[in-house]
């Protein structure tokens, strides 16, 4: 049985949670001897005093060397955000002491490369010059893997139905349009009485599965009783769709704030036929119990800002 949560705060030390980590990343005890400069049977006493700590076992000893359990995994993961955090602690005390705010790394959905996540990194560039950022674009349940790693400090995303939402707070921004849409010029640019039966004749650009758009495409089509288009391309790469798009007469389903961004350059068209559908509402996560650094407050208000939330107060899982 799991001790007490008093137990684990009154005899846990740095030590046991650099033992995991190490562990963690070697995999044997005699390399996590070398690593920690002790011997194998200091290694040995230190793992055995953790798991009695925990109350449970946490390894499981094999020849090829430890491989940790269900309880193993989570204390790793656990152990790896402590010394995810104190990195960046020390990098924040460096970057404060220069001077500087320091780093933020930031995720955002590809929907919003055109327009809400550009108008934020503009301002924040101009307004706080020695704020260093790193973007990271990619689909929502890739960044929240990031985010519960700490590999990600804030995320402009969406949550999943069914997914647990107990470790996050989630502030709402909006939800987002969908529009079906093709090159400029395309054949049915300007066609009226146009349908989705004469949609599904041409090759379409899919997202890959679990994706939103992926559901809410396989949803328009079951609606209408109709098949799904035969001719399927599946890619979550923007940069490629809109690429296929201007060399093709393919179709493909859009958030409205791309089409947008696309319209304005002239390259893509929405189409005349309305999808009722929207995607999941979208905001700014964060990982609960995650202090925040000066660096996450000034991009969060930015965020807000350029949302049209500024002043709002933050809704979480609580």
């Amino acid at each position: 049985m799991i001790n007490s949560l008093e137990q684990l705060r009154s005899r846990l030390r740095m030590r046991h949670l650099q033992l995991l980590f190490v562990v963690s990343e070697q995999g044997s005890l005699r390399k996590t001897a070398q690593i920690m400069a002790l011997t194998q049977p200091a290694v040995t006493k230190a793992l055995h005093e953790l798991e009695n700590l925990v109350g449970e076992a946490l390894f499981t000893r094999t020849h090829q060397g430890l491989l940790p359990n269900k309880l193993g995994e989570a204390a790793i993961r656990y152990a790896q955000l402590v010394f995810a955090d104190l990195s960046g602690l020390h990098e924040e005390m460096s970057a404060l002491q220069s001077g500087n705010l320091g780093t933020l790394r930031l995720g955002a959905m590809g929907s919003l490369a055109g327009d809400l996540l550009p108008r934020a990194l503009a301002q924040l560039t101009r307004r706080h010059p020695k704020l260093n950022i790193t973007v990271v674009i990619d689909t929502s349940d890739v960044l929240l893997q990031a985010l519960s790693l700490d590999q990600l400090d804030l995320v402009v995303a969406r949550v999943a139905q069914g997914r647990p939402t107990d470790e996050l707070n989630f502030e709402e921004f909006d939800e987002e349009l969908i529009q079906i849409v093709a090159r400029t010029g395309h054949p049915l640019q300007h066609s009226t009485g146009l349908n989705l039966e004469t949609l599904a004749r041409y090759p379409w650009i899919v997202q890959s599965q679990p994706a939103p758009l992926r559901e809410i495409y396989q949803q328009i089509f079951r609606q209408a009783q109709l098949q799904a288009p035969a001719s399927q391309l599946e890619t979550a790469s923007t940069m490629l769709t809109v690429a296929l798009l201007q060399q093709t007469d393919m179709i493909t389903l859009m958030p409205l704030s791309l089409v947008e961004y696309y319209s304005k350059l002239g390259v893509l068209a929405a189409l005349p036929v309305a999808v009722s559908a929207r995607l999941m509402p979208f905001g700014l996560i964060s990982r609960k119990g995650r202090i925040p650094t000066a660096a996450m407050e000034v991009v969060k208000a930015e965020l807000r800002v350029q949302a049209g939330l500024e002043g709002q107060g933050v809704i979480t899982s609580d």
